[in-house]
């Protein structure tokens, strides 16, 4: 069984016809279709998590979808709000895969040459949020596009070893998938992310091409996708490699998104030569030149090289790379039992074209030693010529584009229904959005790669300017050539904030602290910094807070003091402040703790710092203190209560680069 193929389906439905204008932030608005307890609705109890407040499933699902409404209408521009249908339902989950979210583009639209707006092109049809915002106007009476999401993920029907990440701070755990990148994929494909064409026979929608569709280029034909024949569409969404995307945005931000290919270099035999593009598991150890090197051998377990159980030829394999196939187990299994064999490192050939993430499922013992996968027709080719000399290294060009530095679309030789030709394809590197399976390492909630760069090639206006919170601009961008969103992520974080918070006092000291961390985090500028502070004024926290917040914004309500949050043993560093400055941090120590120690240390200046239980300390009234010259202070509680920990730190003289840390021993 194939553990976890991750299809992302984009189901095309057909369109409309009219013509003009657009104009501010989208406002996407979420409809809920689930019923009563289910999906959406459900009442199972859950613990807040990653910035999601909510304390049920449901809530939990609703808060990182809008999370996703909100960072794509921060992003894009348009006067018509743009309506989502959105449930959880039976989606695939079996031998052939899992399907963890579909979208269906409910309304398209195309221009005439009497009609056509600017910006816009005639006789192409358009996804009807992109149509909308042209016209300035809604040309449909239903919603523009359905979501659903697979709500059996993680129970003991589909796979129950994996589940739903409901957190918005891109810190999925092993084995888990990240619900947010998943909507802010599936978003992608309602807003324009796919194309029209029935690809088992390359016929046109309508005998009409589409906008996204306008771009695609076949290499190997020289050919435009709307230039093709039927029987030569049909031949081009096969083509391997050779599928590439041409907008102009798309090209010129390529460099600012996408890096050199990491590769396994083969040295020997000379009939395996060359430079493989390879996917990287989320389970053992990172793979590095250091670890993964030496000569490759093939493993097998009985008639085949599966490794879905023990492998039969350990002398063979013993001190060696060993190479063995995708299919019937799951990738961590194969890894784990030539572990056992005493391989060094794992590659596996995989059973498709292109190459994906592997993710881990935690059914057998731990993986210690690295995992790669390369092609099919890579694997084969270095099967054929074993043993081989290889190792990692680091290609040259971008990874995933022609030589021109065209973007490469998904094209497996074997049609990929919902998946094949609507996505960028598995060799860009870093991973993308909207590549057609997930991966462990995408940070959708601060960067949507190469997305917004094809949206503006399809026409979408894209905020380029500071993100506004309300009438104040932050100055920090919204969006930057190459897909960083920062903006959109403080946008979308004060509207859920806000609309979590009970009291305007936590709304405050919650973006106090979210906005303290974004510059601890070295995702925003010193200038930056100050600018986002200028609008977390109590003045116009409470605007926000009024036009966002479902609490109380009364004044007379504690506050309480505002504190940056800490994570237990890890470190903030780049701390600064003047001679009487005075920074809180607060840490929770859950019962049953045996011991809690708290430092600065490093940088420059002198400081001093205050520890208490349950209040904000003062320089004359605390628990604990530490105060010597220099930036290294340190407190050691034994046995501590069960509390919320206060550490003030005082500037005695002007101190920048400092590190604080507070760690609890369970």
């Amino acid at each position: 069984m194939i553990r976890r193929s991750k299809l992302f389906s984009a189901l095309l439905i057909a369109g409309l016809l009219g013509a003009a204008g657009s104009a501010a932030a989208a406002d996407i608005q979420i409809i809920n279709l689930d019923k009563a307890g289910v999906g959406l609705n459900d009442t199972t109890p859950a613990t807040p998590v990653g910035g999601n407040q909510g304390t049920t499933r449901g809530q939990q699902a609703q808060i990182v979808f809008n999370f996703a409404a909100y960072m794509w209408g921060a992003v894009l521009k348009s006067a018509v709000p743009i309506k989502v249908d959105a449930n959880f339902g039976p989606l695939q989950c079996d031998a052939n895969g899992t399907v963890l979210g579909s979208t269906g583009t409910n309304n398209y639209g195309s221009f005439t040459d009497s009609t056509v707006p600017a910006g816009a092109k005639t006789n192409l049809w358009y996804s009807g949020a992109l149509f909308n915002a042209f016209l300035g106007s809604n040309q449909a009476t239903k919603s523009d596009m359905t979501m659903s999401f697979n709500g059996a993920l993680g129970t003991s029907t589909c796979l129950p070893d994996s589940g739903w990440y409901f957190g918005l701070d891109g810190n999925t755990p092993q084995g888990k998938s990240n619900l947010l990148n998943v909507m802010l994929h599936e978003m992608s494909h309602g807003l324009g992310f796919a194309g029209r064409t029935t690809l088992t026979s390359g016929a046109l929608v309508s005998s009409r091409n589409d906008i996204y569709s306008s771009y695609v280029y076949d290499n190997t034909l020289k050919m435009n996708w709307g230039d093709m024949t039927n029987a030569q569409r049909k031949t081009a969404a096969l083509d391997d490699g050779n599928l590439v995307f041409r907008g102009s945005n798309v090209m010129a931000e390529a460099p600012l998104a996408l890096g050199p290919p990491p590769v396994v270099k083969v040295t020997a035999p000379a009939g395996a030569v060359g430079d493989y593009i390879y996917g990287e598991a989320s389970f053992g150890p990172t793979a590095t030149a250091k670890n993964f090197s030496g000569t490759a051998v093939l493993g097998f377990s009985g008639s085949d090289s599966q490794a879905c159980t023990a492998l039969t030829n350990p002398d063979a394999v013993a001190g060696h790379i060993a190479i063995v196939d995708r299919g019937t187990c799951s990738f961590q299994t194969k890894a784990y039992n030539a572990q056992q064999a005493g391989a060094t490192a794992v590659l596996i050939a995989n059973n498709a074209a292109g190459v994906i993430g592997m993710a881990g499922d935690d059914t057998v013992g731990n993986v210690t030693v690295p995992t790669v996968m390369v092609s099919l027709a890579d694997g084969t080719k270095i099967k054929a010529n074993v043993p081989a000399t290889m190792g990692l290294g680091i290609g040259s060009g971008l990874a995933g584009t022609d030589s021109t530095g065209a973007v490469l679309i998904y094209a497996p030789t074997t049609l990929a229904s919902g998946s094949s030709f609507s996505h960028y394809d598995t060799r860009l590197s870093p991973n993308a959005l909207m590549e057609y399976a997930e991966s462990p390492d995408l940070k959708g909630h601060i960067n949507l790669d190469l997305t917004p760069a094809l949206f503006k090639d399809e026409g979408w206006k894209v905020n380029e300017t500071g993100q506004m919170l309300l009438t104040c601009n932050t100055g920090v961008p919204t969006w930057i050539p190459g897909g960083i969103v920062i903006g959109a992520n403080v946008y979308a974080s004060a509207r859920n904030i806000a609309a979590s918070a009970a009291h305007f006092g936590i709304y405050r000291t919650s973006m106090l602290t979210y906005a303290a961390n974004l510059a601890t985090q070295q995702l925003i500028s010193a200038p930056q910094a100050s600018s986002l502070n200028a609008c977390l004024s109590d003045a116009e926290l409470h605007n926000q807070f009024n036009a966002w917040g479902n609490g109380v914004d009364d004044p007379t309500v504690p506050t309480g003091p505002v504190a940056i949050e800490l994570t237990n043993g890890i470190a903030m560093g780049g701390q600064s402040g003047t001679a009487g400055s005075e920074t809180l941090y607060t840490l929770v120590v859950p019962a049953g703790a045996r011991a809690l120690t708290t430092r600065t240390s490093g940088g420059t200046g002198d400081v001093s710092m205050f520890v208490k239980a349950g209040a904000e300390p003062t320089t004359t009234a605390y628990d604990y203190a530490s105060v010597h010259a220099g930036n290294t202070e340190s407190v050691a509680v034994s046995k501590p209560a069960t509390s919320t920990y206060y550490i003030k730190v005082v500037g005695v003289q002007a101190f920048s680069g400092v590190s604080v840390q507070a760690s609890y021993v369970p």
